[in-house]
């Protein structure tokens, strides 16, 4: 039934007919409450990253010394390469200036991108915490992107004023030109989602078994190196510079560094997205398989 309708009086004027306010009422209300519906979700997850933001925060030295842990290779590596390059201006297949700004723009980044959840994830299901959380109305996959995001988030605001030492401290030597554009801010986005689904993943392992501390650590190892984190990948041998095409280590990290620092086309951008779309696409659909299946032979672990 209208609530409304638009008529012509026999004079010809116009006449505008409003049903009962009961009928409106109703109306209006049931358009409230779709449009509370559609927020609640994202309730959820700002309070789940607010809470972890939070906890991040109540501890800021103990936050602070995972930061430095995380950015102490790459803080020392640009000295040990301008050290060993002696007066040569090429050093890994880089400028100087371009060498410093690699390792800059890549501590900056990791900060944001690289997830190190899957070993609270591991461990929830080891202590069995997860049983909790799998009563709960919001899904264990959405729940941890929410938690990754505030770790994230923290880390980057812990680590700017270090970034900024570390300029100082390199900024005799020179840097790069960087260009800011959104197809940057669009692969960072992409990579830290890309990130997160493949930690997802593996720390699924401990659903199997609760020796899984060995797996995770060696995920790093191919990690560090096919992403160009430690060494830029120009430095690598051609066979493993040539690996990495093939797998997502190198849209985790490398990819968003060579945007900003303007070393790709268009075409090789927009090649690069589509390939990072392509990879979180798999990541998510191998992650509700593996977490499904997990799930059904689950036993609690230490609860």
């Amino acid at each position: 039934m209208p609530i409304a309708r638009l008529g012509i009086l026999p004079s010809g004027d116009l006449r505008f007919t409003i049903y009962d306010l009961p009928v409106m009422t109703s109306v209006f209300s049931g358009i409230n409450g779709l449009a509370e519906r559609s927020r609640g979700p994202f309730r959820k997850y700002r309070a789940i990253f607010q809470i972890y933001l939070n906890e991040c925060f109540a501890y800021p030295a103990a936050s602070f010394i995972w930061v430095l842990a995380d950015a102490q290779t790459a803080m020392i590596l640009p000295a040990v390469w301008l050290a060993t390059s002696g007066s040569k201006q090429m050093v890994a297949g880089m400028a100087r200036p371009e060498l410093i700004t690699y390792y800059m723009v890549s501590m900056v980044l990791t900060q944001f991108i690289t997830c190190h959840l899957m070993w609270d994830i591991a461990w929830d299901i080891r202590e069995g915490d997860f049983s909790a959380h799998l009563l709960r109305p919001i899904h264990y996959f959405k729940f941890n992107l929410a938690r990754n995001l505030a770790w994230r988030s923290t880390k980057l605001i812990l680590f700017l004023p270090l970034a900024g030492l570390v300029f100082l401290i390199y900024r005799t030597v020179g840097t790069a030109p960087v260009h800011f554009s959104w197809e940057f801010f669009v692969s960072v986005v992409l990579a830290q989602m890309l990130s997160y689904c493949a930690a997802f993943c593996m720390s699924m392992t401990a659903l199997w078994t609760t020796e899984f501390m060995s797996t995770l650590r060696l995920y790093y190892l191919p990690e560090m190196f096919l992403s160009g984190r430690i060494l830029p990948l120009s430095a690598l041998p051609v066979w493993a510079a040539g690996l990495s095409t093939y797998t997502h280590f190198r849209y985790m990290n490398y990819f968003p560094v060579q945007v900003v620092m303007g070393k790709l086309s268009g075409a090789e951008v927009w090649r690069g997205l589509v390939i990072q779309v392509v990879w979180i696409l798999f990541f998510m659909v191998l992650a509700k398989w593996i977490f499904n299946r997990g799930v059904r032979q689950y036993s609690g672990f230490g609860s």
